[in-house]
């Protein structure tokens, strides 16, 4: 089935690229700017993080905890990475783009789904805009800890 791009979100953060990759990448970042992940446990050392990388993410969505086994399946650092995970739903990927520019970074986030049937496509696509409730307030966090971030160092 074909993937429906559920969500997408783009900013110019004036903020050095490593130091964006690093918030967006290591827990002890994303925990503190990501209210929904509970925790992520990797098959291996956060350190050694790279495409065919796995782990499980247990994350706080409304009510519900949910617990899923992600993979990474491109790992660029510091400008790309692409995360799927599958669901009775079907299959999610987030891709995160990173640009450096003369400000600082460009910053991209794409969601996809690709329906597990005609069900979750048709329920998807009814639904995708409900998605941007979800997703919004966690980047617009991310930006404003990545700026914190960048006044403590520079401090």
């Amino acid at each position: 089935m074909k993937e429906i791009r559920c969500y997408s979100f783009e900013s110019e953060l004036y903020a050095n690229i490593n130091l964006v990759f690093e918030c967006l990448s290591k827990d002890k970042h994303v925990l503190k700017w990501n209210s929904q992940i509970i925790e992520n446990i990797f098959d291996g050392n956060e350190n050694d993080l790279g495409e065919g990388s796995t782990f499980i993410t247990r994350q706080k969505i409304g009510k519900k905890v949910y617990e899923l086994e992600g993979i990474y399946t491109k790992y660029e650092t510091p400008y790309y990475v692409n995360v799927e995970t599958k669901t009775k739903e079907g299959l999610s990927k987030t891709e995160y783009i990173l640009r450096e520019t003369p400000e600082g970074t460009h910053f991209i986030v794409n969601v996809y789904l690709v329906p597990s049937n005609w069900t979750y496509k048709i329920i998807t696509k009814m639904l995708k805009w409900s998605f941007k409730f979800i997703y919004d307030d966690q980047f617009n966090s991310f930006i404003e800890y990545v700026y914190q971030m960048e006044y403590e160092r520079n401090e």
